[in-house]
């Protein structure tokens, strides 16, 4: 997440400041208190007026917060944990690392195709003209000479349609630090129409988000959404292949049909019905496999 330290100042440690009593010692004040984690920062600075506030920061992540509580919730969380897990496979940035030469502008559209669709291929789309490619010589030469390569994968996928389309990958999406992935995943629906749902992964955190207001607000005071959640495999290993490969098994049900049409819960009946729509989300992402299947909730406009 960067070397500066993200800092969490509650509006409770805003409006109820602490002020030092002459006969407090000094040192005992700055001493880590015996809750707080071995490794962890505590840092106490003073306000004009006197004020004293209490900074504790992660050694892991670089989090900063004012308040025990706050402290409690995030070891609570794991993130420490999944962000060193993260580091020692090393698949944290592994798409950007791979991808370092691809321009602003450009997303990777992940196709299944293949004579029994068990392949998914790999292209790279200019968002703005269109213009689709196969390979990084490719996109190269379309940047350097405006030459425009043919995607032959020899009839193995089809790109005249959306019907095998399994995601359009963003490594560079826009308003959000380096590392972040968003990601638009397709799904076949009934009557020919596709499901677009939008999903938005931090690399540190792992936590993949369904709407980028979310994703900011996780951003900015470290909240993390009731429906926010952990892909089994993380878009780093599903897409940090080239030009091809063997269809990823978690991908496999964006391409069958949903026969179950959604429809607007009324108002009387969403709060009956959370808990149960909660439960069936949970059956239907362990079902998918990268947990990304979400509810029908309709598509976040941006």
């Amino acid at each position: 997440m960067g070397d500066k330290p993200i800092t969490m100042i509650s509006d409770a440690e805003a409006k109820e400041p602490t002020n030092l009593d002459e006969e407090e010692d000094i040192e005992a004040l700055a001493k880590p208190p015996d809750w707080l984690p071995d490794g962890w920062i505590k840092e106490i600075y003073y306000a004009e007026d006197g004020t004293i506030i209490r900074y504790y920061m992660s050694p892991i992540s670089n989090y900063t917060f004012t308040m025990k509580l706050e402290v409690l919730e995030y070891l609570f969380s794991g993130t420490d944990e999944r962000i060193l897990e993260s580091k020692e496979r090393g698949v944290e940035n592994k798409i950007q690392r791979q991808h370092e030469w691809l321009p602003n502008g450009w997303v990777m559209e992940i196709r299944a195709g293949g004579e029994k669709t068990d392949k998914m291929y790999k292209f790279y789309v200019h968002s703005i003209t269109g213009v689709r490619l196969l390979s990084k010589q490719d996109v190269l030469l379309y940047i350097n000479e405006a030459k425009v390569s043919g995607c032959d994968t020899n009839g193995q996928c089809d790109t005249s349609f959306e019907d095998n389309i399994l995601a359009k990958v963003d490594i560079q999406p826009s308003r959000l630090p380096e590392g972040w992935v968003k990601e638009i995943v397709y799904r076949k629906k009934k009557e020919g129409l596709i499901r677009r749902d939008l999903y938005y992964t931090d690399p540190a955190s792992s936590y993949t988000f369904r709407t980028l207001k979310s994703a900011l607000s996780f951003l900015e005071i470290r909240k993390v959404s009731r429906h926010a959640f952990i892909q089994r495999t993380s878009v780093h290993d599903l897409y940090s292949f080239e030009i091809s490969t063997d269809m990823h098994e978690s991908l496999r049900n964006r391409l069958i049909v949903n026969e179950k049409p959604y429809q607007e819960p009324t108002r009387s009946s969403r709060s009956r019905r959370a808990s149960k729509i909660e439960h069936d989300q949970n059956i239907d992402d362990s079902k998918d496999g990268d947990t990304s299947s979400g509810s029908d909730s309709p598509n976040e406009s941006e």
